[in-house]
C-alpha cells in the first residue's frame, strides 16, 4: 500500500503558483518532510494547508507530496505526486442505486465503465461538471453516472518500444483516485441493490475519498 508524504522545496524566487498544490518547473532538492499519510487527500490537505500560509506570509518554502520508494524523473527514490489533475469518467449507473444528490458517489465504484473525458480541469471546474451531467442523469433516463477523477503528477511507471520502422511507443500508467466532492450527501441509497446483503465497507476503504481542501 502507498505511503504519501509531505516534503519542502525552496520556493523560487519571483515564482507564482497557479493553485495551492503547483510545481514550479526548477524543483531542486527536498529540504524537510512534514509528516506521513496513508492516503493522497490526507497528505495533500497537508500540503495545501501549508502552501496557502506560504503564500499569504511570502514564506521561502512550498510543500509537495510524494510517494517515497517509487521510482520519480526528477527526485531518485521518490515520486512527485502533486499537482493533481482532474478528469470526469462515465461509469454504468449501478443497479438498483439511487443518488440523494448529484455530486453523490457510489460505494461500488472500481473502474470506468464508459468513457474518460481527456480534457484536463481545475477541481472547481471538475466539481460544476460533475454536478451539471449527473443532475441531468438523475432528470432523465440515462444508464451512466460521472465522477471525478484526481491523476497523479508523475507515472508509477513507464514503458518505451520501437517497432522495425523505427517509431517510438510510450506508455505510462499514472495512480488515480475517486474524489469524493465536499458537499455531496454521500453515497447514495442502495437499499434496493440486489447485493445488498453483501457487506461493501472494504470497497469503500480501498478508494482515497476524500475532496475536501483540494485546490
Amino acid at each position: 500500500m502507498s505511503t504519501y508524504q509531505v516534503v519542502l522545496i525552496d520556493k523560487p524566487r519571483d515564482w507564482t503558483p497557479h493553485s495551492s498544490d503547483d510545481l514550479p518547473l526548477e524543483v531542486g532538492i527536498a529540504r524537510g518532510e512534514l509528516g506521513e499519510f496513508p492516503q493522497l487527500f490526507a497528505a495533500l490537505r497537508g500540503a495545501v494547508e501549508f502552501n496557502e500560509r506560504s503564500r499569504s506570509e511570502n514564506d521561502a518554502q512550498w510543500a509537495v507530496v510524494v510517494e517515497k520508494g517509487s521510482v520519480g524523473k526528477i527526485w531518485q527514490g521518490m515520486r512527485i505526486c502533486t499537482p493533481l489533475e482532474y478528469k470526469i469518467a462515465a461509469i454504468w449507473w449501478p443497479m438498483g442505486w439511487e443518488p440523494d444528490s448529484p455530486l453523490d458517489v457510489p460505494r461500488c465504484v472500481c473502474r470506468s465503465q464508459g468513457s474518460i473525458q481527456e480534457e484536463v480541469m481545475t477541481y472547481r471546474r471538475a466539481i460544476a461538471a460533475m454536478e451539471a451531467l449527473n443532475r441531468q442523469a438523475m432528470d432523465g433516463v440515462g444508464n451512466m453516472w460521472y465522477v471525478i477523477l484526481a491523476v497523479e503528477h508523475e507515472p508509477i511507471s513507464r514503458t518505451i518500444t520501437y517497432d522495425p520502422a523505427g517509431l517510438q511507443t510510450s506508455v505510462e500508467i499514472r495512480r488515480i483516485h475517486v474524489v469524493q466532492p465536499v458537499g455531496s450527501a454521500g453515497y447514495g441509497d442502495c437499499s434496493h441493490c440486489p447485493a445488498r446483503a453483501m457487506d461493501c465497507a472494504w470497497m469503500t476503504k480501498s478508494l482515497d475519498r476524500d475532496g475536501s481542501l483540494c485546490p
